[in-house]
């Protein structure tokens, strides 16, 4: 049933053609959840929000706007006992003035991805990306790509360069490019 309401959510967007609903879904279920893995997130406090920004084209902020909604209703707003908070901005507009923990940019070309690199490069911020193909690319973390089942991909340039520090478990389980 919650997949026939995200297919129909994402009809009525007009984003079918250019984003899987299944593939969209199984990212804003699974991204957060990984970043969330990160030992080097720390929080000042117990209750302290986790940030999420989602970076888009300019012709594509509905669909951005329609991610935030599915994260915020995905969680019901808390994820791991802390709230979320999900902002949506454009590359054109991104900067190094706000910190995140994830930024999840939706599909993009390589240049518009180097703004994202940039924009962030000294925050710990993990990125994700909707395209898959392009990981290596733009300088970005996380993706997942749909085969038999998800699959978790990860950068190893961009791991050793920011120092991340997942769990041996996840990284036993997600493809190292």
């Amino acid at each position: 049933m919650k997949r026939i309401f995200l297919f129909l959510t994402l009809s009525i967007a007009g984003w079918c053609a250019s984003y899987d609903p299944f593939l969209l879904d199984t990212q804003l279920t699974l991204l957060p959840k990984i970043a969330m893995l990160d030992k080097n997130i720390a929080f000042a406090h117990n209750k302290s929000p986790i940030k999420i920004l989602i970076a888009y084209e300019s012709d594509d902020e509905d669909t951005a706007l329609n991610c935030s909604k599915i994260l915020m209703n995905k969680f019901n707003g808390i994820l791991n006992g802390h709230p979320i908070i999900v902002t949506t901005l454009s590359f054109d507009k991104l900067d190094n003035a706000a910190s995140y923990h994830l930024v999840y940019a939706l599909k993009t070309n390589t240049a518009q991805l180097k703004k994202v690199r940039n924009a962030i490069a000294s925050t710990g911020t993990l990125t994700a990306l909707y395209d898959a193909d392009k990981l290596s690319d733009g300088g970005i973390l996380l993706s997942i790509r749909m085969e038999r089942a998800p699959v978790i991909l990860i950068n190893a340039k961009i791991l050793r360069e920011n120092r991340i520090s997942f769990p041996d478990s996840l990284l036993e389980i997600a493809r190292i490019i």
